[in-house]
């Protein structure tokens, strides 16, 4: 019963997701990525809020470069557009972590933006990109301690 409820919801979200209904969207990246679809769900989520999450797209398309799809995945699971969808399911998903992940989660939209600038820029570097260094290192004189360890590396 709940498959094929999954599946006509599916459905409906892909319509309304194609007519360009942003929530639509998000929900159905999570519910595809739910049911074992993780690229169909990057697909959804990077045509819908690429062009206002350039970062979360940035960060997901090198992790699923580098092979991580369930990285890709959680960078957009936990986006400000995803996470903030008010017909997503983020409510389902803190009522599944235990007290301490749920704190966690209350950071606000500035905190989850400079996470994921910093694990792009660590990403980058890694590669040997020379902007991302010259942030590190920027990061690294400013007294960031994990920019320290990364270029340590």
């Amino acid at each position: 019963m709940d498959q094929d409820h999954d599946r006509d919801q599916i459905a409906e979200l892909r319509a309304r997701a194609e007519s360009g209904d942003r929530n639509a969207a998000g929900r159905l990246g999570e519910l595809l990525a739910r049911h074992g679809d993780p690229e169909g769900a990057l697909r959804v989520w990077g045509q819908a809020y690429g062009d206002t999450s350039p970062t979360t797209r940035r960060l997901a398309d090198l992790l699923a470069e580098r092979g991580d799809l369930a990285g890709a995945v959680e960078a957009w699971t936990f986006s400000d557009a995803v996470w903030q969808n008010s017909t997503g399911l983020h409510a389902e998903r803190l009522s599944e972590l235990d007290a301490d992940d749920r704190r966690d989660c209350d950071d606000g939209s500035e905190d989850w933006a400079y996470t994921e600038a910093e694990r792009l820029a660590r990403l980058l570097a890694e590669r040997g990109d020379e902007a991302a260094i010259t942030e590190l290192r920027a990061r690294a004189e400013a007294g960031d301690t994990a920019a320290v360890r990364q270029l340590a590396r």
